[in-house]
């Protein structure tokens, strides 16, 4: 009986069972998700017919901050299952810091969610948004895609765990709970607009994101229940260990001759793109409280490399272009009950 007495906990221990949100809780959640994307080119070359030209231009680098802070609260709920919810954003906003040859540009998006507060319900099946508070998007696409259910629930298993088991992730399930889903939704690009009268003409508008990288890759991703036992800031929670990655293949980039108005080369007129491709390695960490039926920490980190390569023909000469990018990713989701 004392070796059995000693057994039965440790062999409770590593059956964590089913880790779920539990939605039927009164309870208010608060989501402060924060995201830091940094890429700087670390090669940048061309050649005219074998021999190097000198390439003209700065590091390249920037650096984007993202900030969703958000508050989830279930308004009705049939067999612990979300029926109606509120969300409402307290903060989203997007900086992005870029530099050039004449110094660092500072850059924000207009985040028509930002102060918004959001109804969510099923109705006949159907998954209806409605804006109770704040402005109305001019956009209705920004209310389409929002769910019932929280975004971390994607990385959770389907079913029982124990302590060592792993679970693989679709991209769908990657996006979802990196809140890129809704990429669009949060952080529309505006379209380059025409210059004022007396400024400059060039590109007005938006840059693309190095978010956009992650949001069109193609995914392989595990989790690993590693403990069940980790404690963060009182409470005692499951462990589960995160390896995300992804690539894809960069669109090919326009070669512009001839200054701002000069012609455009595409692939198409001679150009030759190879190697235009890019990865993601991402490794980190999600808690989960069993005892409060719910996400606590989300904590992962990461790199993103870039690679171009381009062989053209300009006039009779032959030419070849190589870019490399190198970046890193920070993404922190913190979950508190109010």
């Amino acid at each position: 009986m004392k070796n059995l007495a000693i057994a039965l906990p440790a062999a409770l221990l590593l059956n964590a069972g089913t880790p779920e949100t539990d939605y039927a809780a009164e309870r208010t959640l608060r989501l402060v998700a924060e995201t830091t994307i940094a890429m700087e080119t670390t090669e940048f070359s061309m050649t005219r017919d074998g021999e190097p030209v000198e390439a003209r231009g700065g590091s390249g680098a920037s650096q984007e901050q993202r900030t969703i802070v958000q508050t989830f609260r279930v308004l009705e709920h049939e067999d612990g299952a979300p029926v109606r919810v509120r969300r409402s954003f307290e903060k989203v906003t997007s900086k992005t810091e870029r530099e050039r040859r004449d110094g660092t540009t500072e850059s924000e998006l207009e985040c028509p969610l930002d102060g918004v507060t959001l109804e969510i319900s099923l109705e006949d099946d159907e998954v209806v948004v409605e804006v109770v508070d704040g402005g109305e998007p001019d956009d209705d696409a920004v209310l389409e895609g929002h769910g019932l259910t929280l975004s971390l629930d994607a990385l959770l298993p389907e079913g029982d765990v124990a302590e060592g088991d792993s679970w693989e992730l679709e991209g769908e399930a990657v996006l979802r709970a990196l809140d890129l889903d809704l990429d669009a939704a949060f952080f529309p690009v505006p379209a380059p607009t025409e210059p004022a009268e007396g400024e400059r003409r060039g590109r007005r508008g938006g840059g693309r994101s190095s978010a956009r990288l992650l949001v069109e890759a193609e995914w392989s991703a595990e989790a690993t229940l590693k403990a069940t036992d980790t404690e963060h800031e009182g409470l005692e929670c499951l462990e589960i260990a995160l390896e995300l990655d992804g690539e894809g293949e960069l669109a090919p980039r326009q070669l512009r001759f001839g200054g701002r108005r000069g012609r455009v080369l595409e692939p198409g007129d001679g150009a030759l793109a190879t190697d235009n491709d890019y990865s993601i390695e991402i490794e980190g960490r999600l808690l989960f409280s069993a005892a409060e039926g719910r996400p606590v920490l989300l904590d992962l980190e990461g790199s993103i490399s870039t690679s171009r390569y381009s062989e053209f023909d300009r006039g009779e000469s032959s030419m070849t272009m190589r870019t490399a990018e190198e970046g890193s990713f920070e993404h922190r989701v913190e979950v508190t009950a109010e």
